[in-house]
């Protein structure tokens, strides 16, 4: 049987083409996934769940892009009425193998570690091309944000998760998204290996509608972003909408 797994990440890294990749091939996502443009593949009752815990500290935004961002000791050191949280962990494994997705895991996985089957899970760790992944937060997310910022609230993501893994030592498999859209067929050997599945290109096709083989982000798109944000900023003009067409899940 595989293993129940994990997906830790960011935003805007591409971690829904890989969550919707793998979930095909077995894996209990939720009984509802998380909607924004696109299908996240993210469980909403973890979400919901997540941004519980982030109130219960005292941090008052329902994402993790805050700065500073939150508070792990605190997360950790959390002791409230956990059935509600055993009952979810529970109804997960009755439907084994789960697959968890939120970027707010990252400093989550510090309270949710108390349970064995979480500590237990393997785990996939994945980044994107920080230009890439801000590309994608200026023109798919429609994010004020500037990339020193959004380098920043990424290191926070990597650091809070790096303290985690030093502290309970879990399989981790670390990626970039540029490497599976790039040289896909190298990806998916190493990622079937990890997980024992047979996930194959013609899946990556169907969860992925770029072009493979090629940047999801040109320089010009980048260039674009660039001056989205600098509009928005020192102008105080509303982000343009530019047309996206068939676009993948970013």
């Amino acid at each position: 049987m595989k293993d129940n797994l994990i997906i830790v990440t960011t935003g805007s890294s591409g971690s829904s083409v890989l969550a919707g990749l793998i979930g095909a091939h077995g894996y209990y996502l939720g009984d509802e996934t998380m909607k924004l443009s696109f299908d996240t593949y993210e469980n909403s009752r973890l979400v919901e769940l997540n941004m519980a815990l982030f109130k219960m500290i005292g941090f008052e935004r329902g994402d993790a892009n805050d700065m500073p961002p939150p508070d792990t000791d605190a997360l950790a050191a959390l002791a409230p009425d956990t059935d509600i949280f055993e009952r979810f962990v529970d109804a997960c494994l009755e439907k084994e193998p789960f697959l968890w997705k939120d970027p707010r895991l990252a400093y989550t996985l510090h309270f949710w570690q108390r349970f064995e089957p979480i500590r237990k899970a393997k785990f996939i760790f994945i980044r994107r091309d920080p230009v890439q992944s801000y590309a994608g937060l200026i023109l798919s997310r429609k994010t004020p944000m500037s990339m020193k910022e959004q380098a920043q609230m990424n290191l926070n993501y990597a650091l809070s998760f790096q303290r985690f893994v030093e502290k309970h030592a879990p399989m981790v498999y670390e990626c970039l998204f540029e490497d599976l859209i790039l040289e896909p067929g190298t990806f998916l050997t190493g990622l079937n290996e990890y997980l024992g599945c047979r996930i194959t290109m013609d899946d990556l096709r169907g969860i992925y509608h770029g072009r493979l083989h090629r940047l999801r982000y040109s320089k010009w798109d980048v260039a674009k972003a660039r001056v989205m944000y600098l509009l928005y900023r020192y102008v105080k003009r509303d982000f343009v909408t530019f047309p996206r067409g068939n676009s993948p899940k970013d």
